[in-house]
């Protein structure tokens, strides 16, 4: 039984195993290029388009915490996005809190907080990006 191990390792046989966990490597890589190529060649480039939600308002120690989420529906990452949140009695802002995105892919969400020192409940909440870059 020993000899007939050496003789099939020392032959240069591919046990038929190997070729079929190749062949499913080949057309998962093949599938992931094309769709990849695919996407690039059909997509018309659209810049970040996001909004935003409201998740939770929380008390804290010093005030409150405003969670919320960004969606970026658009087919372009934003790069070093900041969100503001305003706190407005009518016309008048009451309070301003930012919070910054390192990035938010395209077709993603994430999720941010804003600290405020007055209750968002006795207020409207009015959440608007700032501004990006271009990675």
């Amino acid at each position: 039984m020993a000899e007939e191990k050496s003789k099939n390792k020392g032959s240069g046989q591919t046990p038929v195993w190997e070729w079929i966990i190749a062949a499913i490597g080949l057309i998962l890589v093949s599938g992931a290029v094309g769709t990849m190529v695919y996407r690039a060649a059909t997509e018309e480039p659209t810049p970040p388009n996001l909004s935003f939600t409201v998740d939770s308002i929380e008390p804290t120690d010093s005030g409150y915490l405003v969670k919320f989420s960004v969606k970026n529906t658009g087919n372009r990452t934003a790069a070093g996005l900041t969100v503001e949140g305003t706190l407005k009695n009518g016309e008048e802002n009451a309070e301003t809190s930012t919070a910054a995105f390192t990035y938010a892919p395209a077709n993603s969400v994430r999720q941010g907080g804003f600290f405020f020192a007055k209750n968002p409940n006795d207020f409207t909440l009015k959440i608007r990006a700032l501004g990006y870059e271009k990675p």
